[in-house]
């Protein structure tokens, strides 16, 4: 009678093919969030509905895009490459939320006149707004040179009534980094308008919406999270850092604020994006009144 009689060669013949099909799973996902996913820029529309907001506004588009760390993993080709996506939503406003530098990389003349012909042609029909990030104070007179150049308008704890297709405006001020300056939201929304149906903030640090205290403000844009850069499903952001809590990307909402925060387009010291593509934010305002 015939015995099976266990093979121990069969046995570490296929706890090698194991490991090996691990590691080399492993290689696949680290290419991937190095290189390829950098590759792929995600549209993330939004619907935002106002009962409040004056019906003239009702169908702006406003595009959010933030944290471009420009010189780590965006070069000049992503860079132009992200461009085309946003000037294809043909938006009423073009907003920013900071980071255009990478505290760790020099720019050189070369790199400053390519951003400033490329941003340039950023396509808004009313406006186009940006705040400074906490990298952008490694060379803040360079940015703001470079931004202005761009036709943007840095917002420096500065606020601006925007007046589209009728009389009522609506506000959207600008905040810099909250790392980099003390902050006093009443005097940012102050305004010679006595009434303002519809306030949006754009701030760096998704933390302010904790700060906000007494002011009125509807709509925060913010970033410098970028989405935690590594994603892990049922589980979530892996890298939190300072100044965003859980505030990593997508809505929140906090009494009757509400706030989005983008995952951002690049990355800081550590390169890579795992199931978190760079993206821009696209927001399509409605009244139903």
């Amino acid at each position: 009678m015939e015995q099976n009689i266990p093979n121990p060669q069969k046995k570490f013949t296929l706890l090698k093919k194991m490991i090996l099909a691990f590691f080399f799973l492993l290689v696949l996902l680290f290419t991937y969030a190095y290189i390829f996913i950098h590759k792929r820029i995600t549209i993330n529309e939004y619907p935002i509905i106002v009962e409040t907001l004056p019906s003239n506004f009702n169908g702006l588009k406003i595009v959010h895009f933030s944290d471009i760390h420009f010189g780590v993993s965006i070069n000049e080709a992503e860079l132009e490459k992200i461009i085309q996506e946003i000037n294809i939503t043909n938006p009423d406003i073009v907003v920013f939320s900071g980071d255009l530098f990478d505290i760790n990389i020099n720019l050189s003349d070369k790199n400053i006149d390519f951003l400033k012909k490329t941003l340039l042609s950023i396509n808004a029909k009313l406006k186009k707004y940006a705040i400074l990030g906490d990298n952008d104070y490694k060379d803040k007179e360079t940015y703001i040179q470079i931004m202005e150049h761009a036709n943007f308008k840095v917002l420096e704890d500065q606020n601006e009534l925007i007046f589209f297709e009728g009389k009522e405006p609506i506000q959207i001020a600008g905040i810099s980094s909250i790392q980099k300056n003390d902050i006093n939201l009443e005097n940012t929304f102050k305004s010679d308008a006595s009434s303002i149906p519809y306030k949006i903030l754009i701030a760096h640090e998704p933390e302010i919406i904790d700060k906000l205290g007494n002011t009125k403000v509807d709509l925060i844009l913010s970033g410098h999270s970028l989405g935690g850069l590594i994603y892990i499903p049922y589980i979530g952001e892996i890298i939190k850092k300072p100044y965003t809590k859980d505030y990593q990307k997508g809505y929140y909402k906090k009494e009757n604020t509400e706030m989005f925060v983008s995952s951002g387009l690049g990355t800081e010291e550590i390169r890579l994006r795992l199931f978190n593509p760079p993206s821009i934010n696209l927001y399509r305002f409605y009244n139903y009144k």
